[in-house]
């Protein structure tokens, strides 16, 4: 990409670079090695004495982004923190204007968290852009694991910079990702816990047994497998009631899962942008609707807000604690709110739902998944309310119930 050579001059000789333009393929200007070394503040130590040394420096201030691109001498650490600002960043601009609600402001908060914690304090504040290697990246990969971080959890530290390294390659600002050669890290998910048959007895019947709000949201998550977020944006719009009776008499209402709730955004779309249907009970859904307020916002809080995922989350924790299951043992078998959501998919395993059915029931459709198999039937929803229904027949009749807790 370039050549070197010594001028001679009044005062003695000197060494000149000419570099070949990368878009045009003509040659630019000659540049004088001892200027781009100072440009790199490499210091009087540093001596230019021959061929060999005049590469080397006419190569950094290559990679540096000195002679083509402006944009690779930027701080590093400035560069990846602006990518991700939700309100301010070109490149989330442009990947929405292409793809409705591509990148959420959540997604982005949690980039700019993963990269705040865990990279920029072990880089520079002086590191370029154009200057960052494989080494600088393995050394904040060494320290997230060191740190005790899950391997999900370092992969999306590494997303936190690979991302912006990679825009940075398809801009030009620099010629190539030094992440495209870090050592792939191996996911390893630790299990989410499930309830066993008998808790899960337990669980029904004390949901049944109390009226209120953590309550119902739990029993709707069990029903249908919804995610915590979906279950707090439900609002009495997305329940419609419709024409269909049971084979076992029981007539139906269908809720339309079109939000999410989060801590950032409020209100969004789905986690895969795409709405689904479920069906309940239309004693449930009587029961959804008087809860409503004036906005028709089911899952309300104190301040008249939508319930927050804390609330929910600790909520549910109690009602654990009051069928048995105290912290330690939740925190050892991982069981959260979501633990809810495997235990609905297990439901429709046992009883021999296919994979596309439970996927298109509790919303795991993704790029991957054909697109035919977008919809599922109102037949698998219909079997899939009739399942959940036996759970809550069987709680009915259970002759024990946990006495409510004071929390």
């Amino acid at each position: 990409p370039f050549y070197v050579y010594k001028r001679q001059k009044k005062h003695g000789s000197y060494w000149y670079v000419c570099y070949i333009n990368p878009d045009t393929g003509e040659q630019e200007n000659a540049r004088s090695i001892d200027v781009l070394k100072e440009k790199l503040s490499m210091g009087s130590g540093y001596t230019v004495t021959d061929r060999d040394a005049a590469v080397i420096i006419a190569s950094r201030a290559l990679d540096a982004g000195l002679v083509f691109s402006q944009g690779a001498a930027l701080p590093f650490n400035e560069y990846c923190l602006s990518f991700w600002n939700y309100d301010t960043s070109e490149y989330i601009s442009m990947r929405n204007k292409l793809k409705k609600d591509s990148i959420g402001r959540e997604y982005c908060m949690n980039m700019l968290s993963n990269y705040r914690n865990h990279v920029e304090p072990f880089l520079s504040d002086k590191l370029k852009l154009g200057s960052i290697n494989v080494s600088h990246l393995d050394r904040v990969v060494e320290c997230a694991f060191s740190s005790g971080l899950s391997s999900g959890s370092v992969q999306m530290v590494v997303l936190s910079f690979s991302i912006p390294l990679k825009e940075a390659v398809r801009k030009r600002l620099i010629k190539v990702n030094p992440a495209s050669y870090l050592m792939k890290i191996p996911r390893s998910e630790r299990e989410r816990g499930v309830l066993n048959a008998s808790e899960l007895r337990s669980l029904a019947a004390y949901v049944i047994a109390n009226d209120d709000n953590i309550c119902l949201a739990v029993m709707l998550a069990l029903s249908t497998g919804m995610r915590s977020g979906e279950i707090r944006a439900l609002n009495v719009a997305d329940l419609i009631k419709s024409e269909i009776v049971r084979d076992d008499g029981v007539s139906l209402t269908r809720v339309v899962i079109r939000h999410s709730l989060a801590p950032y955004s409020g209100l969004k779309s789905t986690k895969n942008k795409k709405e689904r249907s479920v069906f309940i009970t239309d004693s449930l859904a009587a029961h959804l609707i008087a809860k409503a307020d004036e906005n028709g916002v089911i899952f309300t809080s104190l301040c008249g807000s939508h319930m927050s995922a804390v609330n929910l989350r600790l909520g549910f924790y109690d009602i654990l604690r009051n069928i048995g299951i105290n912290e330690s043992e939740r925190k050892r078998r991982n069981i959260t709110f979501h633990s809810l959501r495997h235990c609905f998919n297990t439901l429709l395993a046992d009883e021999d739902f296919t994979v596309q059915e439970r996927m298109e029931t509790l919303g795991h459709s993704s790029a991957s998944v054909n697109e035919r198999y977008t919809h599922t039937s109102d037949k698998a929803l219909i079997k899939a309310s009739m399942i959940s229904s036996s759970l809550w027949l069987g709680a009915e009749k259970s002759a024990e119930v946990p006495a409510p807790s004071n929390v």
